[in-house]
């Protein structure tokens, strides 16, 4: 199959199949290799040997991202991943002690099953058939992944419209000593349960992929922001830090998602000594540049009120060509506004990033060299 997807369109990789091999199994092995496909960049490597449906897919965690959340519970201490799907995490908490995981779906069952040898931690993870709401094994902590998406496939936005539900989950906490659920970095803060100890929110490459909510870990702050491989912003008290609004100067900072999302900016703020662009808006400026895995950085070389006839003069007039634009309260879509410049930026000879706000109510575009 991997042979044949290197020469061949899709169509006639299943034509190929089709001669030695029934259609319903041509068709599952074409989803498998789309899907192993796609994972590469969750699991690399290991993909090529791994077991998914597509919808499983989607829902498990990065790689990279699952190690990060593994590391926080104690090391050599049992774990149970309940609803475990096709087993993702599992391969991450294998590597720091015994995990007992647990899916309803027999098929999911066998993919982590499955996924965990081919990883070469199966020795490390039991997977049975069970309810989430009553594991099959006691352990000293526990980790859910809720699936988030109805039976139609819709993404459900309520945590109660989770499964289990974000309710049923929260009342295993009596049974261990550390909980860890993973929702939506969308969730609304309304719907956080009063009694999580903490909520992390976790980026990688860019995104913010996921919140966690922590209950009696090892070490727990009010609110985390993380960037896997760069560290966490961390605030221990009850009201985030406030940041006030100052002049546009010569930097910009745009703030990582995972720090707007667990409203940390103002700590952000501090540590570069920044001040924000405008009210409700996340871009931070400063005098000086400061070098943090917490922020993209840019120079600004001009601020433009914005009108698309000015700034198509702008660009023209300077040489400079956009090669992305950032917006935050803006009233054009990114993409519109660069099929509008491409005519304005096709003689530029200088690569430039466009960021579309408002100041003092007003919208304007820094043109700015990234740094």
């Amino acid at each position: 199959m991997q042979e044949l997807a290197q020469t061949l369109q899709p169509w006639q990789v299943l034509e190929r199949l089709r001669r030695d091999t029934s259609a319903d199994l041509c068709r599952a092995a074409v989803s498998l290799h789309d899907c192993r496909q796609a994972a590469q960049e969750k699991f690399g490597n290991l993909a090529h040997g791994m077991m998914f449906d597509s919808q499983a897919l989607q829902m498990a965690s990065s790689g990279p991202v699952a190690a990060h959340r593994a590391t926080r519970f104690a090391t050599g201490e049992s774990v149970a991943d309940i609803a475990c799907g096709i087993g993702g995490d599992c391969l991450a908490l294998a590597q720091r002690g015994r995990v007992a995981a647990s899916d309803l779906d027999p098929v999911r069952v066998w993919m982590a099953r499955h996924n965990a040898e081919w990883a070469g931690v199966g020795h490390h993870v039991v997977v049975t058939q069970a309810d989430a709401c009553s594991p099959a094994a006691r352990c000293a902590s526990l980790f859910a992944d809720p699936a988030r998406r109805s039976d139609g496939g819709r993404r459900v936005r309520h945590g109660n419209d989770y499964s289990p539900s974000l309710e049923q989950i929260v009342a295993l906490r009596s049974r261990v000593r550390c909980l860890a659920i993973k929702v939506s970095p969308a969730l609304d803060e309304a719907q956080l349960p009063a009694t999580a100890e903490e909520v992390e929110y976790v980026s990688w490459r860019g995104q913010c992929r996921e919140a966690v909510l922590w209950f009696g870990a090892t070490e727990s702050v009010r609110r985390r922001a993380t960037v896997v491989g760069s560290g966490s912003l961390l605030w221990d008290e009850t009201a985030p830090p406030v940041v006030e609004v100052g002049p546009p100067g010569p930097y910009l900072y745009d703030p990582d998602p995972a720090v707007v999302r667990s409203h940390l900016v103002g700590l952000l703020a501090k540590e570069l000594n920044a001040s924000l662009v405008g009210p409700q808006v996340a871009y931070l400026t400063a005098a000086e540049e400061k070098v943090t895995p917490f922020a993209r950085c840019f120079q600004v070389l001009m601020q433009v009120p914005f009108g698309l006839r000015r700034l198509r003069q702008q660009l023209a007039a300077e040489g400079l060509r956009p090669t992305e634009i950032l917006r935050r309260r803006f009233p054009v879509e990114p993409a519109a506004l660069m099929r509008d410049l491409r005519e304005a930026g096709s003689t530029g000879t200088r690569d430039v990033s466009l960021v579309c706000t408002k100041v003092a109510e007003r919208p304007v575009v820094f043109i700015c060299d990234p740094r």
